[in-house]
């Protein structure tokens, strides 16, 4: 892709304080690389709507075309990522989450815990994509699975060009 991702941004109070090691973050940036998305390492943020909402304001205004966010998608009190990504986001992709949530329900039943979003910041070439990825290995493994075989065609689109 053209431009950096400013990095995944993974959502989680305990990487913050230190208390548990990041080793999702690693893992989606090294998918997201896998892709040709070039990227920086993941930026931690707490389960804070403030701290979330900079990084994601952050990552739009430095050029990226698709923020990944890992964890804070769940039904516990500091889960907000579903609800802050939703402030950016103009177009829903409910397909694509659909299809993430789909992945996860092959493998295991807690996929449906899962409350993510996909969608866009607006229509056409400053449109960036948003995914919201659960927290765990799998879950980013199976939501970068769905989305970066589509990556090309998603901004094609966002770029109007010709996608026949």
């Amino acid at each position: 892709m053209d431009r950096d991702l400013p990095g995944a941004v993974v959502v989680s109070t305990e990487i913050v304080n230190g208390t548990r090691e990041d080793t999702v973050g690693p893992l989606a940036v090294g998918i997201l690389e896998q892709s040709r998305v070039h990227t920086k390492t993941p930026q931690h943020v707490a389960e804070d709507p403030l701290e979330l909402r900079a990084a994601l304001r952050d990552a739009i205004a430095s050029g990226a075309r698709i923020i990944v966010t890992v964890g804070g998608t769940g039904v516990g009190p500091g889960d907000i990522t579903p609800e802050v990504s939703a402030e950016f986001i103009s177009v829903r992709m409910d397909g694509l989450t659909q299809q993430i949530r789909d992945v996860g329900l092959a493998k295991t039943p807690l996929s449906s815990l899962s409350r993510g979003i996909v969608g866009i910041t607006e229509r056409g070439v400053y449109g960036v994509l948003i995914v919201n990825s659960p927290g765990s290995r799998g879950g980013v493994k199976d939501a970068l699975g769905v989305i970066c075989p589509l990556l090309p065609h998603i901004f094609e689109q966002l770029d109007d060009q010709d996608h026949s």
